[in-house]
């Protein structure tokens, strides 16, 4: 097939525009997930435009011109033109999303093509949606962190999101899922799975059998988002069920509404053993520094909420990438992929978690392997290439398929 043209409906934000425009947030977590499926997709031999819908609420009432930054090694991200006025900014949006897409359809008419768009965000999925109504290029969702379960958001943009999706689901050619639990969510049958990111083999470092050691303080770290839906709260009870003479340290970075709740229970805790140590939001060299000091990450993400269904934990695959062992909640796909490559303990349970702390420093001898066979999981599922020939499989499929004759059958490996 010649060179695939798509159009990338995502809110990437640029730093240079972020100052221009004065939007507020950082978005950190979804443009690294948006740079990865971008790399993967140029990895493909694609040409990609991402467009990208930001929402301006600030009220200056100011009038911003379309702009184009580049993005990734050959492509761009276009800021449809947008009015700082807030509510008056997404009915804008939508319009201007919705022509930029008319307009990168005529520049590339001559060219196999296909539109992406992340999540059922109304500025995303809207004007994706009604473009593939009257222009008829294949739809595709990149479908991560669910709208409807997500504990924060509003209550009534939550009821719009879920008719949105069931609207756009019969429109669908096809579905990128952060995790398989997620295929009860879309009726077409050309999926692929993508968890948490990708990552480039060579630049990973070669990892060999750990020692977690006796003699020393072990070095647990969580990082994230302090949240209901992350769990640190969960990670915080288990903490007086940990049973150890051994000095343990734990480092906790991010940011997040349960914050003040965190502090104050450092503030409160008392333990002969456990010195419990918050450093806020790192920058990347200070994170960086704390992560390659680590002997053990812990990730809390709550597996018995709606949100467990639509969010594979990108955390454990950030975490894997430094060597050490991981301890984990079921969350996700993470029962389904772990092959002694991570200690998980079950249901949301601080009991559950503190007994598999207590058995890693019972017998930490036993865990030296883990982290090996969790770089060779990742590198087999999340390596630029692997995740590169996954979305083209679901590209093609969707640009060269026939109405009425299904890919593969939902259980198909090679939807995976």
């Amino acid at each position: 097939m010649p060179t695939k043209s798509v159009a990338y409906v995502a809110p990437y934000v640029n730093s240079e525009l972020q100052q221009k425009r004065g939007y507020s947030a950082k978005h950190t977590a979804g443009n690294k997930k948006i740079d990865c499926i971008l790399h993967a997709m140029e990895e493909g031999g694609n040409d990609i435009t991402v467009i990208s819908p930001l929402l301006l609420k600030r009220g200056t009432m100011k009038w911003f011109q379309r702009d184009t930054y580049p993005i990734g090694k050959r492509s761009e991200v276009v800021y449809p033109g947008n009015i700082d006025m807030k509510g008056v900014s997404l009915f804008v949006t939508l319009f201007t999303v919705f022509f930029q897409l008319v307009r990168w359809n005529r520049q590339h008419k001559k060219e196999p093509r296909a539109v992406v768009f992340y999540n059922y965000r109304l500025e995303t999925a809207l004007p994706a949606i009604l473009f593939k109504m009257l222009f008829r290029v294949p739809l595709l969702i990149e479908y991560e962190d669910g709208i409807y379960a997500v504990t924060e958001t509003n209550r009534h943009y939550k009821k719009i999101s879920v008719a949105v999706e069931k609207f756009a689901n019969r429109l669908l050619d096809g579905a990128v899922l952060v995790t398989s639990v997620l295929k009860k969510r879309v009726s077409t049958d050309n999926y692929t799975v993508v968890r948490g990111g990708t990552v480039h083999p060579a630049r990973l470092k070669p990892v060999r059998e750990v020692d977690l050691g006796t003699d020393r303080p072990l070095r647990m770290v969580y990082s994230g988002r302090l949240d209901y839906d992350r769990g640190i709260e969960i990670l915080l009870d288990a903490l007086p069920h940990i049973q150890t003479d051994r000095p343990l340290e734990l480092h906790i970075t991010g940011y997040g509404p349960v914050e003040d709740k965190l502090k104050r229970f450092i503030q409160d805790f008392r333990h002969n053993h456990i010195s419990i140590m918050f450093h806020g939001f790192l920058d990347d060299h200070e994170y960086g520094q704390l992560m390659e000091t680590a002997d053990l990450f812990i990730n809390t993400q709550r597996e018995k909420i709606p949100f467990s269904e639509c969010s594979f934990p990108s955390k454990v695959v950030e975490y894997i990438k430094y060597g050490k062992l991981v301890l984990t909640s079921g969350v996700s796909d993470i029962n389904t992929i772990n092959q002694q490559m991570f200690v998980t303990y079950d249901n949301d349970d601080p009991r559950s978690l503190a007994a598999g702390l207590n058995e890693i420093l019972a017998h930490p001898q036993q865990y030296n392997l883990y982290p090996v066979r969790a770089m060779e999981w990742l590198v087999s599922d999340c390596a630029h290439e692997v995740v590169a020939d996954k979305l083209d499989r679901v590209l093609n499929k969707a640009i060269d398929r026939q109405p009425g004759k299904p890919v593969y059958s939902s259980e198909s490996p090679q939807a995976e």
